[in-house]
């Protein structure tokens, strides 16, 4: 039942803040770029984390 209250509320949020939501939307963009990032294989995720080696 909360979660229905907590939709609401933000419903509620976004009507009465419709300026504040696109700039969000739009700060949100400009952090992540044009590109949306493909999920990694677990060897090109521990190569990135922990600079191991492929091999």
């Amino acid at each position: 039942m909360a979660s229905v209250y907590r939709a609401l509320a933000e419903h509620a949020k976004r009507e009465a803040y419709p300026e504040a939501v696109e700039l969000a939307h739009a700060d949100f963009a400009a952090l992540t770029g044009p590109e949306v990032p493909e999920p990694c294989t677990e060897t090109k995720a521990l190569t990135i984390l922990y600079g191991l080696s492929a091999a």
